[in-house]
């Protein structure tokens, strides 16, 4: 059953997909996120480590998109589903913007009404061993249905990839808004300002080249081609936004390690999954 599910209609303004997967045991690193996502923990169980002390998961997460890596650790047997949000998911799902838990890994149930902590108890309540995974996807979708509030997400700003370059006086032009009100709503829409998602988006493309190898052309000329100043400048946003550097990322990858997992995900799994921009 792992794979890719696309949601009901009723949510598909809210949420781009599920993917289904298993995590090898043991600890890894988790790059920074563009997108907020739930995270579901179907068997075993994760701990994100700060500050030194290794905090557990809950079995479902509200998980705000990130700037920097995160690390973790995961049990043996660990298999998770994970739900990125679209812009403005998480005000139509629980009612809060994007940057309220940028960040942050949150139990839902200190976002949810009494109705929603409520449709809650009763998902983990209906957790089912191994066996039964199969129907885990329609029980998160079942969720959500029941959760949704009646916010329109189609207020939310939602801008195309291939506009994300323009400057931002211009983008508000495209939107027939001022440009204070534009940064507000790319803020309230996205979780980041626009400037760091962008610096974010530019990183998560290079990761499709890192997962095919060495770049023919030299690690110089893709810096230049995807627009950074230099080579350093590439490394050091590699550095930041996985935790290693090209290399190192690159020989993870090639061995199989365990703890490189993300990136072991078939790179059309992971565009289905994330969209055009990525992690």
């Amino acid at each position: 059953m792992e794979g890719i599910f696309l949601p009901p209609p009723a949510l598909a303004d809210c949420v781009r997909s599920a993917l289904l997967t298993g995590v090898p045991g043991g600890a890894y690193v988790l790059p920074a996120a563009l997108h907020p996502l739930l995270l579901v923990i179907l068997e075993g169980g994760i701990a994100v480590r700060r500050a030194g002390v290794e905090h557990p998961l809950p079995l479902l997460s509200v998980c705000g998109g990130t700037r920097g890596v995160r690390e973790a650790r995961a049990e043996p047997g660990t298999r998770i589903l994970t739900v990125p949000l679209l812009p403005g998911g998480l005000r139509a799902l629980f009612g809060v913007p994007g940057r309220a838990v940028m960040e942050e890994a949150v139990d839902p149930a200190v976002l949810l009404d009494v109705a929603g902590r409520g449709a809650l108890a009763r998902f983990v309540d209906s957790r089912r061993p191994a066996a039964a995974c199969g129907s885990a996807v329609s029980r998160v979708w079942e969720l959500l249905c029941d959760i949704r509030r009646d916010t329109d997400s189609g207020s939310a700003l939602c801008v195309p990839p291939v506009l994300l370059a323009l400057p931002a006086d211009e983008l508000a032009e495209c939107f027939g808004v001022g440009l204070r009100q534009f940064e507000r709503r790319f803020l309230d829409s996205y979780g980041q300002p626009l400037r760091s998602y962008r610096q974010q988006v530019r990183c998560s493309r290079m990761l499709a080249a890192l997962s095919g190898g060495n770049p023919a052309e030299g690690w110089a000329a893709v810096a230049a081609r995807e627009g950074y100043a230099d080579q350093a400048h590439l490394c050091r946003d590699v550095r930041r936004f996985t935790g290693h550097t090209p290399r190192e990322l690159q020989a993870g990858i090639a061995r199989l390690d365990p703890a490189f997992w993300p990136y072991h995900i078939d790179p059309a799994t992971l565009a289905r999954h994330f969209g055009p921009s990525g992690f």
